[in-house]
């Protein structure tokens, strides 16, 4: 049985390799089961472990186990931390992978594949907002599906703010500008697709501030309580999701103006696998405002670790090690 690292895992998958990992995935056939929560004992705070399990037609499978602990952060360690076992298709655990790079990874590239439909094809200005984890791996994506010239990083702390935008330079190359924004509004009204990855439970982004045109990715709340845009933002927008079950039972930029009463579940136009076979169509025209709703599903787990196997074996073809965008547009 393999166990890859995260060091590893980022120098074997190529971002637009598993955009198209995923576009496949959406495509096809595969089981994913409710994802469940259980309450981890000791310590302060909740405390949980979450598995979130996937398989392929043939019986072949991933299940990733998310350990939630808030009191990390006193101990100097991540507060979420992950491991994702692979199965073959007679039940034999093949590998480990580090969970959280696969989770950057995978998140960036279903963002990505969501812009392929819904953002203009000539968006050349990226603004992230927030400075997690994720946040260099939404400006990959970004950028290996739409020609960006310019990202732009809206953080709370001006040296995590810093640190992100070198990350990302790391990850996009030179040809690409990076910089902190002093000011979110204006950076939003210049931006062509905006992604939000952050943990707060207050909207950050009002909808007054978008310009027509643009495409709104959200993809830091996973819980009803948390918003990350404001009601405005979502009345101005066509909306979709990555998958209906999960939006409709985690969402709270969708929840939250659904309880009172501001919108109701028409207004969803269609998820990821909807947008992939084309039963409903993205963007439409020019100047329409889109969103993107994420909160995860396994199903991408498993295509990222599909993916990944496939890359160790002989003929699995060469990966681009570093991962670098490279700009294509999608057919």
């Amino acid at each position: 049985m393999r166990v890859l690292d995260a060091e590893k895992i980022r120098q074997l998958v190529s971002m637009p390799q598993l955009i198209e990992s995923l576009r496949r995935a959406f495509a096809a056939e595969f089981a994913v089961p409710a994802r469940h929560f259980a309450p981890i004992p000791g310590g302060a705070g909740d405390r949980l472990l979450l598995d979130m399990p996937a398989f392929s037609a043939d019986g072949s499978g991933a299940v990733k186990l998310v350990t939630m602990i808030p009191d990390n952060r006193a101990r100097g360690l991540p507060t979420i931390q992950a491991a994702l076992v692979v199965f073959s298709q007679a039940g034999t655990p093949v590998a480990v992978l580090d969970g959280a790079m696969v989770t950057r990874l995978r998140t960036g590239a279903a963002s990505a594949l969501a812009a392929s439909y819904l953002s203009r094809t000539d968006s050349a200005h990226l603004l992230i907002i927030g400075t997690g984890a994720l946040a260099p791996y939404m400006a990959l994506g970004h950028c290996s599906v739409r020609p960006i010239r310019r990202v732009s990083v809206s953080g709370r702390e001006q040296g995590r703010a810093q640190a992100t935008v070198a990350e990302i330079r790391s990850l996009v190359g030179e040809d690409i500008e990076v910089g902190v924004v002093a000011s979110l509004e204006p950076a939003v009204g210049d931006a062509d697709i905006i992604s939000c990855a952050t943990s707060s439970t207050q909207p950050v982004l009002a909808g007054r501030w978008l310009r027509p045109g643009t495409f709104l990715d959200l993809v830091g709340s996973f819980s009803p309580d948390r918003r990350e845009a404001d009601d405005e933002a979502v009345l101005r927008s066509r909306l979709f999701v990555d998958t209906l079950e999960g939006a409709l039972s985690e969402a709270g930029d969708l929840l939250d103006p659904m309880r009172r009463g501001l919108i109701d579940r028409s207004r969803i136009e269609g998820e990821l696998a909807d947008l992939v076979s084309g039963r409903v169509p993205g963007r439409r025209r020019r100047e329409e405002i889109t969103l993107f709703k994420s909160v995860g599903t396994a199903l991408e787990d498993l295509a990222a670790a599909q993916l990944i196997i496939a890359t160790l074996e002989p003929r699995g073809g060469e990966a681009d090690g570093a991962g670098r965008a490279t700009h294509a547009r999608p057919p």
